[in-house]
């Protein structure tokens, strides 16, 4: 496919999931000559206005010398600079896709979807929905180790701890970000099935996928970086059988959920853990 002056101009709503590959996404659209996505990655905008649980994401009266959460903070008190800064960004002829893609978004309802496609519509601008879900099991211990490398803690005897810990109080709490089912629910109530991309981490990085992303948002095709993987955080212990377990039975729902409404991922071959736990 070859951009033309007729392309659609294409906002990519990245809704997660966390730990997911978004970030290796977002490096691999950002670096395209017909691509800008702006200052950030994740702008932390409508989590922030419209979800009690990401309230954190309120910038508490910036100066312009953070310039950053300065702007993020524009936007939140008046959302139409937000689609005003991203339509601006799609006014050089030859850059045909903008975006942002904020994991937390994952938790916002399909009225919220479908008032951002409609914003961006009056600004003659296409909303693109991507969503890309992991294991549930291997994304909770990826989260855990990350929160470990950045605290330097990242050590067997930590590691071992640390999982051990944080799956006990995960039974205690559940978070927006990792409610697959919702997401997907939101997605397709606020938006029509062709604004939506629905994939796996675990076949996000071949040709295949992201050609298949390449058309859903109307950029054509290019090789993409498949030997880097952004924020990766190697495990360093094993992990122990009791928190597969009480992993794999907190999660078993949300499997069973994820396979009737998306029979077509065929997660039960690219979801090894979390299906082997959610049937221990």
């Amino acid at each position: 496919m070859n951009p033309t002056k007729s392309s659609p101009k294409v906002f990519l709503l990245g809704v997660g999931a966390q730990k997911a590959g978004t970030s290796w996404l977002h490096d691999q659209l950002n670096r395209r000559k017909d691509a800008d996505f702006g200052f950030l990655k994740e702008y932390h905008v409508f989590d922030a206005l419209e979800l009690e649980h990401f309230s954190s994401f309120r910038p508490n009266n910036p100066t312009p010398l953070q310039w950053r959460t300065w702007r993020r903070a524009r936007m939140i008190r008046r959302p139409e600079r937000y689609f005003d800064y991203f339509a601006s960004r799609l006014k050089p002829s030859q850059i045909q896709l903008t975006g942002d893609i904020t994991p937390s978004y994952a938790g916002l309802k399909a009225e919220s979807f479908e008032r951002i496609k409609t914003a961006f519509a009056d600004r003659g601008v296409r909303t693109r929905a991507v969503f890309i879900m992991r294991d549930p099991i291997e994304r909770f211990l990826s989260q855990q180790r990350m929160q470990l490398r950045k605290r330097g803690l990242l050590r067997p005897d930590h590691e071992t701890e640390h999982l051990r810990k944080a799956s006990i109080k995960l039974l205690k709490r559940a978070s927006p970000r990792s409610d697959y089912p919702a997401t997907i629910d939101a997605l397709r109530s606020g938006l029509v099935d062709s604004e939506v991309f629905i994939g796996l981490y675990e076949t996000l990085f071949t040709e295949q996928t992201h050609s298949a992303l390449c058309r859903h948002l109307a950029i054509p095709e290019q090789t993409p970086d498949l030997t880097h993987k952004v924020n990766a955080s190697q495990a360093t212990a094993e992990v122990p059988t009791d928190v597969l377990q009480r992993l794999g039975q907190h999660f078993a729902p949300l499997v069973t959920a994820v396979q009737d409404r998306c029979p077509d991922l065929a997660i039960e071959q690219h979801w090894d853990t979390a299906i082997t736990w959610s049937e221990a």
